[in-house]
């Protein structure tokens, strides 16, 4: 299932197979991806792949990965809409260490920021909220 010699990295190459294996239900909300040694072992990548693989999928809010319990299978979460002023300027950083712990944001996931003239109009995780200026 990885090709090493398609041009496509091999960490994204695993992340698109899990995150099929997501999609078709193999793996449902709450369920452990195998470890990263059952995963090397399987897909003949090495540890640091797996790593970067999963951080992908973590980044997209598919899975939770926290040391000593595993990567879980995220919940999936029909996205919040939430309207923006037309010219408001958004943009995405990591959280900070009291955004994640209040707004209950997974490791991996960013905020995206709205900012209107200059000043923060509001920041929202980006795993639950989609902007429109509708």
């Amino acid at each position: 299932m990885i090709d090493p010699h398609s041009g496509v990295p091999r960490h994204r190459q695993l992340a698109d197979v899990l995150r099929a294996r997501i999609a078709t239900g193999e793996y449902v909300p709450g369920d452990l991806l195998p470890s990263e040694t059952r995963l090397s072992q399987e897909y003949e990548v090495g540890r640091g792949t797996v790593r970067r693989a999963v951080g992908l999928l973590r980044a997209e809010g598919l899975v939770d990965a926290a040391s000593g319990r595993g990567t879980r299978v995220r919940e999936r979460v029909e996205p919040e809409r939430v309207a923006v002023p037309r010219g408001a300027l958004i943009s995405a950083r990591p959280p900070t260490p009291d955004e994640r712990a209040g707004m209950g944001i997974p490791e991996g996931v960013h905020v995206l920021v709205v900012s209107v003239g200059g000043r923060v109009r509001g920041v929202y995780p980006a795993d639950r909220v989609a902007l429109t200026t509708a």
